[in-house]
Parts: C-alpha cells; sequence; structure tokens
C-alpha cells in the first residue's frame, strides 16, 4: 500500500470502516511513513470536531428542514424562475435536498450512538465492577496476574511495559467482552481507577472513528453509560481502557498504552 493508496482510503479508515487485510496494511504503512501519520492525524483531529460539533446539540429535523427549504426558496427567487414548471422542479429538488440533509444530521447523530458491541459490554463492566464493586474474585498478586496474562497468550512483556509506567497495578482477572475472554486489569493514578481490557490481536476488533495517531497506532474514543472508552491496538496485543473521570483521562492512558506497546 503506498501514500496515494492511503489518502484515498482515509476516510474509511477514520471512521473505523477498513476492515481485515486491507486494515492490516494501511497501519504497517502508518508505522513507516510519518507523512501520512500526519495527514492522518490532521484528518482525524477534523472528523472528531465535526462529530463533537453535530453531537453536542439536539437536532430540531423540523427546523433543519424549513431552513433548508427557506434558503433554497431564497435562491430560486433571486434567479427568477418564472415557468410554473420549473419552480415545481426546483421545489421537488428542494424538498430531495432537504430531506437528505435532515437525514444526514439524523444519521450521523445516530452513528454517535451506537457502538461496537466490545465497546459498550467494557463500559458496563467497568461499571459493575470498578465503580459499583460488585463481588468479584480478584487476584492482586503481581506474579499471579502475570501468569494469567501468559496463559491467555499476552506476552510478559507487554504486561511489563504498562505496569512501568506512572499507574500502578492494583488487581486483575478475566472477564468477557462481546463474547470474547479478555483480561481485566484494574490501574489506579493516585486520585481514580482505570479498567484495561486486553486480549492478543486477532481480527479486527470492531473500532469507532479514529480520535488521532499515537506513536504510529490509531486511537479510538467513544462515551457509554457516563464512562470514557479509548481503544488502541498494537501488533500483538488490542487494548480498551475505561474510566469514568474524564474522556481526556482516558485518552491519556491510551496515548501512553500506544508509547509502550
Amino acid at each position: 500500500m503506498n501514500c496515494r493508496d492511503i489518502i484515498r482510503l482515509a476516510p474509511l479508515y477514520i471512521s473505523g470502516e477498513l476492515e481485515g487485510e486491507r486494515a492490516a496494511e494501511f497501519d504497517a504503512h502508518l508505522r513507516s511513513c510519518s507523512s501520512c501519520i500526519e495527514e492522518i492525524e490532521k484528518q482525524a483531529r477534523l472528523d472528531a470536531r465535526l462529530r463533537e460539533v453535530i453531537l453536542a446539540a439536539e437536532t430540531d429535523v423540523t427546523e433543519v428542514d424549513r431552513r433548508v427549504r427557506g434558503l433554497i426558496a431564497a435562491e430560486a427567487i433571486g434567479h427568477k424562475l418564472p415557468a410554473f414548471g420549473t419552480r415545481r422542479r426546483w421545489t421537488a429538488v428542494a424538498a430531495g435536498f432537504a430531506a437528505a440533509l435532515v437525514l444526514l444530521v439524523v444519521a450521523y447523530r445516530s452513528f454517535g450512538t451506537h457502538l461496537p458491541r466490545a465497546y459498550a459490554d467494557a463500559a458496563t463492566d467497568h461499571r459493575l465492577e470498578v465503580i459499583e464493586h460488585q463481588p468479584r474474585s480478584w487476584l492482586t498478586d503481581p506474579e499471579q496476574i502475570a501468569l494469567l496474562a501468559k496463559q491467555q497468550a499476552i506476552q510478559p512483556a507487554a504486561l511489563n511495559r504498562i505496569v512501568s509506567g506512572p499507574y500502578r497495578l492494583v488487581r486483575g482477572k478475566l472477564c468477557y467482552l462481546d463474547h470474547r475472554v479478555f483480561l481485566h486489569l484494574v490501574f489506579s493514578d493516585g486520585t481514580g481507577e482505570f479498567s484495561l481490557y486486553l486480549r492478543p490481536r486477532e481480527a479486527k476488533v470492531g473500532s469507532e472513528p479514529v480520535r488521532e495517531i499515537a506513536n504510529g497506532k490509531p486511537l479510538c474514543t467513544a462515551d457509554f453509560d457516563q464512562n470514557h472508552v479509548a481503544f488502541v491496538e498494537s501488533p500483538d496485543v488490542v487494548v480498551f481502557i475505561v474510566t469514568d473521570r474524564s474522556a481526556d483521562a482516558a485518552l491519556n492512558l491510551a496515548r501512553f498504552a500506544a508509547a509502550v506497546l
């Protein structure tokens, strides 16, 4: 895959729609091409800002429709379209355009509220097991947690690199997200707890639109059930990060994970 392919496929990559072998080729190119990383980061920031603006306010579909029709009607008057048949055709075009715009806004907002199953499962699991402290059997001995990770084919080196950072490993256990086994680790930075869900990288887990590129790795973010979810994957492992503190807190930990994995 070359730079021209990267630019052509960037919208699909950023929206999380590029899958399988092509996604792997895209990731491989980004790891070796700083100019393409810069371009993807620029497009990802623009896409994230657009999503924030659209999802920040309630969408009044009736008002959108009225304003679009009004603008098109004013444009038609400005061009002095005298013939009745022409006006009727113009009205039909206006109605179609207005309907398309309304559907676009509604679809974009709906897209932001429907997450891949693993994101929603991670947010729910964090709420139950970390925020509400429902009874669970946890391991707290680092050696036992490392052995559990190894049994799940997660390389000890990857776990050690995360533990070596500013976040302190508190406890760990296994759990299920989207019918798959993940290693659930709880970390603390001294002011709050974070959930990290890890499993070996396999077929694409499914992601939200890319928020940014960190260390050549795409970072995805989403909000669910008042929790903030970030996702990052390395060549060997995928990681979901969940916190109820802030989106920035989740993103900062995802950046750290991208740097060390």
